[in-house]
């Protein structure tokens, strides 16, 4: 006969079981590391009748390539509800993806999960591996592979950005201008020129300026342009850039406005000779005339000597107006003939200067 202590004590086996799902294992084989740096290690379980609290145990691991670390760090939800699961990611940044690449290295993340006082460690072990991506033919000054949607460098030569003579001018006030605030400034570049970068060392943004990553383009490429879709196919980039705002106005008498903001945003793929830097963005209203100017500056196979520089020219419609909120939403932005030049010739006008959607908002007091 089953005694009642026999009878507790199989009860808390019972519930212990129900808490601590078993521990988990990548699956077998080597895995490959997106562009986008971000891949699926497992799936992280809660067998509990009610929530569990999730947490990486540490949130960041490393492996090894070539005796170098790669440091990634573990991304899992916080909660899980009672019998529910989620996928545990490991995301790297540029870094760590340009030491893993031409390597295969090995992660071990653990995840906790808590639930009723009881605790279980699930364990993903996978190894992970990267392409060479160094061209095989790549040498020291050699010309720039052609980019996605892009024009290449002509007859085969390398193709170098070209500084303009003398810098953008500021836009400028007139007496009625007034001084505005709440600003906000978005840049959202090309989806073509992002996914290319991101299989080098990619987009990072510095100095007040940040990253809005996700795997949907808020400014999808227009009909019949090569700028890109909508999607990355489940691969988050860095489609939107948020610019810290500084000093704007606008001027009711004429619709006119200079709104601008701080901050750098960095393109670099090393082995195609890219490095590229645009800062301090001026987002000009200014009727037919609109356009953003960047102070921009680079090197290596595209060299570019820290000037201002009337990037983008902007399709600018009347702007949405909430009380004394304007906001300019998602214009349509092509490269100017100084901006070409900003990019080596790769997207050239007239049907392949689409470069994404400018963004601008203001309050008046």
């Amino acid at each position: 006969m089953l005694s009642v202590r026999n009878a507790v004590a199989i009860g808390v086996l019972a519930l212990a079981g129900a808490l601590i799902a078993a521990p988990a294992a990548g699956a077998a084989g080597v895995r490959t590391v997106s562009a986008g740096g971000v891949v699926k290690v497992g799936m992280v379980h809660c067998a509990a009748s009610e929530a569990c609290a999730v947490k990486p145990r540490p949130k960041r691991i490393a492996g090894k390539a070539e005796g170098r670390k790669v440091k990634a760090r573990v991304v899992v939800p916080s909660v899980l509800g009672p019998g529910g699961k989620a996928p545990v990611k490991l995301r790297f940044g540029a870094g760590a993806l340009e030491r893993l690449a031409g390597h295969s290295t090995s992660f071990h993340a653990r995840v906790l999960v808590k639930g009723s006082g009881r605790q279980s460690m699930q364990v993903f072990k996978v190894t992970l591996k990267r392409p060479d991506l160094a061209p095989k033919s790549a040498t020291p000054g050699g010309s720039v592979p052609k980019a996605p949607g892009g024009n290449g460098a002509p007859n085969g030569e390398g193709a170098h950005s070209e500084p303009v003579s003398g810098e953008a001018p500021p836009l400028a006030r007139p007496l009625t201008a007034r001084t505005v605030e709440r600003v906000g400034i978005k840049w959202f570049p090309r989806t073509s020129w992002l996914a290319y970068v991101a299989t080098g060392e990619g987009t990072t943004t510095t100095g007040g300026a940040t990253s809005v990553f996700s795997t949907v383009a808020p400014c999808p490429a227009q009909p019949g342009s090569n700028e890109g879709g909508g999607s990355s196919s489940g691969v988050s980039l860095p489609f939107e850039i948020d610019f810290t705002p500084t000093e704007s106005w606008f001027d009711p008498a004429t619709g006119a406005a200079a709104i601008n903001g701080t901050g750098s945003v960095s393109f670099r793929f090393k082995g195609h000779g890219i490095d590229l830097t645009g800062s301090d963005p001026e987002i000009q209203i200014n009727g037919a005339s609109s356009q953003a100017v960047f102070r921009f500056s680079g090197s290596e196979g595209t060299p570019y000597p820290d000037q201002r520089v009337a990037l983008l020219k902007l399709a600018t419609t009347a702007p949405t107006q909430e009380g004394n909120t304007y906001t300019y939403n998602l214009l349509r932005a092509t490269l100017t003939p100084d901006g070409e030049k900003v990019f080596a010739g790769f997207y050239a006008a007239p049907t392949n200067n689409g470069f994404g959607c400018v963004s601008a908002s203001f309050t008046v007091p």
